[in-house]
């Protein structure tokens, strides 16, 4: 983890009593790219839904002390707003069926629950990982911040298996594993 990277765990961005997250408030609105890990009973849970094997992928798997990383995005705005959708979305049918839940989102409640619509077993999965993110140095929504972001991303698919990213998931395990995702979203979405 480099020196600007910031880790915590997504059940500490819930809502408090007192309204909206101190953690989350703590995130600045500024773009930045983000990295989701998991223990590995979580990674398991994951794998075995998507027909996979630990012992297959645990060397193409990123892992950094306890955690594997499952899945990386950018935010091209602000990684609160976006820390905030993958974490407290509303996940209501409207929202499934007009296609706004995170891809994070849609992939967990496909392969956890095999239900889209299943709200609380995303929640409860959502709550057990941890979120690294790194802001980027540049301004809100200009050419060059997409541009630097995109890059990042693309770099950090490249670099290793990440099980639930999609686009641009070139690793050479991930084509199986992709076109499980892939069926398994689409049949939790009916």
């Amino acid at each position: 983890m480099e020196e600007n990277d910031m880790k915590i765990k997504a059940k500490e961005l819930r809502p408090t009593e007192q309204g909206r997250s101190p953690k989350l408030l703590e995130i600045e609105t500024r773009p930045g790219y983000y990295k989701w890990w998991a223990k590995k009973s979580e990674l398991n849970d994951l794998l075995k839904g998507l027909g996979e094997t630990f012992s297959n992928v645990k060397d193409d798997i990123e892992k950094e002390d306890d955690l594997y990383c499952i899945y990386v995005g950018i935010a091209r705005t602000s990684l609160r707003q976006r820390l905030n959708w993958h974490v407290n979305d509303k996940h209501t049918k409207k929202r499934v069926e007009n296609g706004f839940l995170s891809t994070l989102r849609k992939s967990l409640s496909s392969v956890i629950a095999k239900d889209q619509y299943d709200k609380d077993k995303t929640n409860d999965f959502i709550d057990k990982l941890v979120v690294e993110f790194r802001y980027t140095g540049h301004e809100t929504k200009s050419e060059d911040s997409t541009k630097k972001l995109l890059s990042i991303e693309k770099n950090l698919i490249g670099k290793n298996l990440r099980i639930l990213n999609i686009m641009e998931n070139n690793h050479p395990k991930a084509a199986k594993i992709k076109k499980r995702l892939q069926e398994l979203r689409k049949e939790a979405k009916k």
